[in-house]
């Protein structure tokens, strides 16, 4: 077969391109769900956007526990955690209580180990 010779391309569809308010719609796909703290209670979770990972490492930098802080007061939306609740529940959790829920949050976000990463890297 030449290498012109194949499959027709359907050209009966035109492209739909994007426009502005495409990329600016809301559009994570991260969906919320409840999760447990066992020994506390149900809390509602979300997965976190681009913008607020990008946030806690620029703002942060290698502070860890204030990325933490900044992550937890963006994914926990019920009750409603702040920056400063996040620290208080810091101090007061054991260390899996956090890490675990911190697991969750990646993985709804995309994040979790054998994501693709290169693109963070790129940033």
């Amino acid at each position: 077969m030449l290498p012109y010779e194949g499959p027709e391309l359907d050209t009966a569809t035109p492209r739909q391109y994007a426009s502005v308010e495409d990329l600016a719609r809301p559009r994570s796909g991260v969906e919320e769900e409840d999760y447990e703290v066992p020994g506390v209670g149900w809390i509602r979770i979300k997965g976190i956007t681009r913008a607020d990972f990008l946030t806690a490492q620029r703002r942060f930098g290698e502070d860890l526990q204030a990325q933490e802080r900044f992550i937890l007061s963006r994914s926990v939306i019920q009750p409603r955690v702040t920056e400063a609740i996040a620290g208080q529940w810091q101090e007061a959790s054991g260390v899996q209580e956090i890490n675990k829920l911190a697991m969750r949050i990646n993985e709804m976000s995309g994040i979790t180990q054998g994501a693709d990463k290169s693109v963070v890297e790129e940033a």
